[in-house]
Parts: structure tokens; sequence; C-alpha cells
């Protein structure tokens, strides 16, 4: 065995142990699918306070007017909108979208690598968690499952350290004529339970082909947008449709890390995202699947809130967004940070993102005791119907 089969072997035996039942009933539990937008995407341009003095003086350049957005409400902070290229979730603003504001967590890291490990894990800058935040509770409530969650863009991360199973892909293709293998025979112990666990991951993932034999046709019922997202989200129709049994799902969307040139590539992304998320929903409802999926955005922290020289924004604090899906309350949820109360510069969080990871847990899979708990807000409750 070659060292880099050895270190693949490892990071599968990382994922843990396949129960040997069949994927779970998609009738025992819904779908959440969380989107990562990757680089941090910049909250106070995509929630604007278009009309505070404080924002039209510390964003002189980059800000937007009222011809750059939609307007949706008042604030602390005055009238909010969001950036015009969201038009295409205009639809859900009033129906299942939700806009959670000021997300952050005290002593914010701002390095992408560390900042990410810590949203993935429900970590602060004070205190780090192994697992991922998912992985606990999945495997809570749903310790049959043949495979707990999977990652469509190629990286376990949000699943670090969990026990049960989980894979990672960058399309459902991989999967293509995979089959079964034995463990294999050896006398060193490592090699042998690295063996069983690669064993036990190609079965799960086998598994996994088989369910999706019966959607190798599959062609979603609304047209899906161009694109990268896009591709892992008519991914996750796919699973969805195959009824796969598949608790979480994970997707990402790149490119957010707007140091400059922000507003046109902001644009561009956000233009994306809502198309991909607008075609999602649509498909989801035609396939009356809507009030059994969730979608929850997250990034790595939010954005300065000042511009820096270059028409962009580096890397900041507080941050903005999206809940979307059948028994999401729709409308905006928290606390606008208060522009005229900047600490060195930056937004101070009004609301800890783990408030977020409480109402999944407790509502969406109903947990009756999470180690969320602790984080439970007023500012969120009822954000997941019952």
């Amino acid at each position: 065995m070659n060292r880099r089969r050895l270190l693949q072997l490892m990071g599968a035996a990382s994922s843990g142990l396949v129960s040997p039942s069949l994927l779970a009933s998609p009738q025992a539990h819904k779908t959440l699918v969380l989107l990562h937008l990757k680089g941090a995407n910049d909250g106070l341009n995509t929630l604007v306070p278009y009309e505070s003095d404080d924002y039209r003086r510390i964003r002189p350049t980059i800000g937007l007017g009222r011809d750059d957005i939609i307007d949706i409400g008042q604030s602390s902070q005055g009238a909010l909108g969001l950036h015009q290229s969201l038009d295409k979730l205009v639809p859900a603003l009033s129906d299942d979208l939700a806009i959670v504001q000021g997300l952050g967590y005290p002593n914010q890291n701002r390095s992408h690598f560390k900042s990410i490990q810590l949203w993935e894990s429900g970590s602060d800058g004070h205190r780090v968690n192994r697992s991922g935040w998912v992985t606990q509770s999945i495997e809570q409530v749903f310790p049959s499952a043949g495979i707990h969650g999977v990652s469509l863009q190629g990286d376990l991360g949000l699943f670090a350290d969990g026990n049960g199973t989980y894979l990672s892909m960058a399309r459902l293709n991989q999967m293509k004529n995979l089959s079964a293998v034995d463990a294999g025979d050896t006398s060193n112990p490592l090699l042998k339970l690295v063996n069983q666990r690669n064993a036990d991951l190609t079965r799960a993932s086998a598994e996994l082909e088989r369910k999706l034999e019966k959607s190798r046709y599959f062609s979603p019922p609304r047209k899906m947008p161009w694109g990268e997202l896009s591709a892992q989200l008519t991914d996750v129709l796919k699973i969805i449709d195959a009824e796969a049994g598949i608790p979480v799902l994970h997707v990402q969307l790149d490119g957010f890390d707007t140091h400059e040139g922000q507003r046109r590539r902001q644009r561009r992304l956000l233009q994306e995202l809502a198309e991909c998320l607008s075609a999602f929903r649509q498909n989801l409802m035609a396939m009356g699947r809507w009030d059994d999926t969730l979608i929850s955005t997250y990034s790595e922290f939010g954005r300065r809130s000042g511009e820096n020289g270059s028409e962009g924004t580096d890397h900041g604090t507080a941050n903005v967004h999206f809940m979307l899906g059948g028994r999401v309350t729709p409308g905006l949820h928290g606390t606008h940070p208060d522009l005229g109360d900047l600490v060195d510069g930056d937004m101070q969080h009004t609301l800890d993102y783990r408030a977020l990871y409480d109402q999944i847990a407790a509502h969406w899979w109903g947990l009756p005791e999470s180690r969320w708990a602790a984080f439970s807000d007023p500012k969120v409750r009822g954000l997941i119907r019952v």
C-alpha cells in the first residue's frame, strides 16, 4: 500500500462506521441544505440601510442607493433594502424567506480557514469544538441512517469528527459503477480498521447509487439555471427525488472574498444565488417536497463596515444570512447592527449565530435538548414553524 492510498483511507476512516441498515426512510426526517457563501458575502451591501447617514459616510464609493435596492421595510437603522440582484427571491419574501440580521460570535477570527472551522463546528473565538455542529444532532436523531450527510462540493469539514457516515464528492456522477469491496485480511490493527471503514464507505456509496437508480433520468420540473451552484442543487433535487433519506446536504457558492471591485463581483454572485434558489424553490414545490426542505446560508464572517481603497471590503464581523423553506417564518429576524456604534471600525454582532443551530435542532429535527439550547434567543423564536 503506497503512502497516498494510506492517507486516502485514513481520511475515509474519519467518517466513521456505516450502519448495516438501509438508508433512513424519507418520511423519518426532513432535508437540511447548508449553503456556504465562500469567501464571506458582504452583508451590509446585501441588506442595506440605504438612507442611513452613517452608511453613506463609511461607504462613499461602494454604497448602494435607492435605485440599487428592493425596499423591504424599516429597522433601527432606518429603511432597509435588499440588493437588487436578489430580485428573483422577491416572491418568497412574504411566504417562506427569512432574513436574519447581525449574526456573529464573540472574539471574531478573521482567517478564512480558521473562522469557517469555527462556524462549521459551532465554536467562537474563545473555545473551539472538535466535531462539526450537525453531526451530534443528526446521529442522535437518525441513528440507523446509512448515510448521515453528503457534501457536494468536495469538503468534509462540516462533518468533521462525526461518528456517522459522511460522503464527499464534487458531483453525483462520481458514484457511477461503485461496488462493495471486502475489507481484506491483515494482521496490522490500524490497517484492518482502515480497510474495514473503507469497505463500509464503499458499500454505503453503492447503496446510495442503487437508490439514485430510480432517478437516473430525473429532470427537474422547472429549468435550473447555468452554473456550478445550480449543478450542485440539481444533484440535491435528484437525491430528494430518489428518496435517499439523507438528513444533511452541503453545497457551496465561491467568490465572495471581495477585497476589490466589490460592486460588480457581488452583483454577479448575488444574482446567481437568487436565480438558483428561486429555481430550486419552484422545483421542490412542483415535487411536493418544499415543506420537507430547509435551506440555510452561512459564511466564515462578515466584512468590514467601511470600504477599503480598492472599492472593496476586508474581513469583518457581523453578517446577514438567509433561511428558506416551506416551514420558515418569512421576514426580517434579529436586529441590524448599529452603524453609529462601531468597535475599531467593525459592526458589533447582535445575535449569536448558534441561535440558528438551536432553532434547527429544536424545531427542524425535534430534539428536546441539544448543546445549542444555551444560545436560544427570542429574536429568532418561531423562525421555523413546527
